[in-house]
C-alpha cells in the first residue's frame, strides 16, 4: 500500500482499514511518538479525544533530513567563499527578506527600506529609538545567539521584543502571561482551529512543549518543527503566534545547522502560503489521528526550498564576483588603487547584498584601513564620472549607477 493520509484511507477503504492502519503505524518500528496530545478539529468543533502526535520515519522523510544536513553544507562552504566585507551584508538582506516574508504572511505592512533602516539602527547599537520592527530585526540578527526556552516567561519575554509593539491594545495578553480567553483562528472564512484554554491549560502545554524541546530524543529537526506545530496548536496569545511560533522554531534550527537557513524558513513559506497552513490543519484532522508525518514532509520541503533558493543566490553571486574581479584586473582609466579597491567593494557589496545592505563611507575606511580624506577623494572622483551617486547623508553612503554595473559584464 502506498503511504498515505489516514483521513485518505478512511474514505478510500472502510473504517476497519482506516483503524489496523493507524495501530500499524503508531506501534510499528519506524514510529516516533511525542507524547504530546491534541484534540482534534473538525468544522468548527473541538474533538473532544485526546491525540498522541506521533510519525514515522518514512523513506521520504528521511531522504530529506539528509537533503537539508546537505544543503547546510553546501551554504557554508560558499559563505566561506564570500569576500570577508560582504558576510554580514549579505546576512542583513537575508534578515530582510525574512522579516519582510513573516510580515506577509500575516498581513502586517512593512517595506524592505524601512526594515534595512531598522536594522541599522540594532547594528550601530542606537536600540533606544522607538521604532517599529525593532525587537524583530534584533532578534533575527542575534538568532545564532538565543538561549534555549526553558521557562514560560521566555515564551512571554520572545512575544514582548517581538510583536507587542505592533499588536492592538485590545490583543494584548490579559492573563498573566498570555490570553485568558479563547480564540478562534481563521482562513479569512471559516474557524479552522481554537486556541487551548484557559490559561492554566496553555501554561501546562506550554511546559510540555519546553519538557519536548529539553529531553525528546527525536531527531532535532522532527523535534523541531514538531514544537513549531505545537506552538501554533496552543495559540498562547490573540495575536502574533505566527510570527513568535516561526521565530521559535528558527533559533532552535540556528543551532542545528546554521543561521543563513534558520532565516529562510518565513520566506520559503511565504512563496507557498497554502501548502504550509494546510500541513497545520491536516494534523487537526480527527481521522489523521495526531499523526505529524506528512507535516513534517511539508516543512521540511519548506525548508529545503528556502535554503536551495540561498545556494541559487550565493552561486549567482559568486560568478559574477569573479566577473567583477576580472572588470577591475583590466580597468584601464584609472591607476589610483583606491578607486579600484572602492569599486570592488562596492560592486560586490551590490551583487551580495543590493541597495539596501550598503557599506557607509565609515565602513569603507575601516575596511580599506584608509583616512576619510582619501576615500572623500575617491568618492568625488567616482561621482564626477558618474559611476557612483549618493543615497544617504547621515550615515554618507554611496551605490554604484545601474548603466555602470551593467557595463561591467558586457
Amino acid at each position: 500500500m502506498q503511504y498515505e493520509k489516514l483521513s485518505k484511507i478512511f474514505y478510500k477503504y472502510d473504517s476497519k482499514t482506516h483503524l489496523l492502519e493507524y495501530e500499524k503505524r503508531i506501534s510499528g518500528y519506524g514510529s516516533y511518538k511525542t507524547n504530546l496530545t491534541i484534540k482534534p478539529f473538525r468544522k468548527g468543533n473541538v474533538i473532544d479525544k485526546d491525540e498522541n502526535l506521533f510519525f514515522v520515519n518514512v523513506d521520504k522523510l528521511a531522504r530529506l533530513y539528509e537533503e537539508i544536513l546537505l544543503n547546510s553544507c553546501t551554504i557554508q562552504l560558499a559563505v566561506k567563499q564570500l569576500p570577508p566585507f560582504a558576510v554580514e551584508p549579505y546576512f542583513h538582506k537575508l534578515i530582510i527578506n525574512e522579516a519582510q516574508s513573516n510580515n506577509e504572511i500575516e498581513g502586517i505592512r512593512s517595506t524592505k527600506e524601512e526594515l534595512s533602516h531598522v536594522l541599522e539602527h540594532v547594528i550601530d547599537s542606537k536600540s533606544a529609538a522607538k521604532k517599529r520592527f525593532l525587537g524583530m530585526m534584533k532578534t533575527y540578527n542575534f538568532i545564532d545567539k538565543l538561549d534555549p526556552f526553558d521557562t514560560v516567561e521566555d515564551f512571554k519575554k520572545l512575544y514582548d521584543e517581538l510583536v507587542a509593539d505592533e499588536i492592538p491594545k485590545q490583543k494584548q495578553p490579559d492573563g498573566t502571561f498570555f490570553r485568558a480567553k479563547g480564540v478562534n483562528v481563521t482562513d479569512g472564512a471559516i474557524v479552522t482551529h481554537r486556541g487551548i484554554e484557559p490559561e492554566s491549560k496553555i501554561i501546562e502545554k506550554i511546559n510540555e512543549l519546553i519538557l519536548f524541546l529539553k529531553s525528546s530524543e527525536i531527531p532535532d529537526l522532527y523535534k523541531f518543527m514538531i514544537a513549531h506545530y505545537y506552538y501554533e496548536y496552543i495559540h498562547p496569545f490573540y495575536d502574533g503566534n505566527g510570527r513568535t511560533g516561526r521565530l521559535l522554531v528558527c533559533s532552535y534550527v540556528s543551532r542545528k545547522l546554521e543561521r543563513y537557513s534558520a532565516i529562510t524558513l518565513s520566506y520559503a513559506i511565504n512563496q507557498d502560503k497554502p501548502k504550509y497552513y494546510k500541513a497545520l490543519e491536516n494534523v487537526s484532522d480527527p481521522l489523521n489521528k495526531g499523526e505529524l508525518t506528512f507535516y513534517l514532509v511539508d516543512m521540511l520541503e519548506l525548508l529545503s526550498s528556502g535554503q536551495k533558493a540561498i545556494i541559487e543566490d550565493l552561486q549567482l553571486g559568486l560568478a559574477k564576483a569573479q566577473r567583477i574581479e576580472e572588470y577591475i584586473k583590466a580597468m584601464d582609466w584609472t591607476h589610483n588603487t583606491l578607486i579600484k579597491q572602492v569599486l570592488h567593494i562596492q560592486l560586490d557589496i551590490s551583487m551580495f547584498a543590493g541597495e539596501n545592505s550598503l557599506l557607509t563611507n565609515a565602513q569603507l575606511v575601516e575596511v580599506l584601513n584608509t583616512s576619510t580624506h582619501k576615500l572623500n577623494k575617491a568618492m568625488d572622483e567616482l561621482l564626477e564620472r558618474n559611476i557612483v551617486y549618493q543615497v544617504k547623508q547621515r550615515p554618507k553612503t554611496f551605490a554604484i549607477n545601474d548603466a555602470f554595473i551593467e557595463s561591467v559584464f558586457e
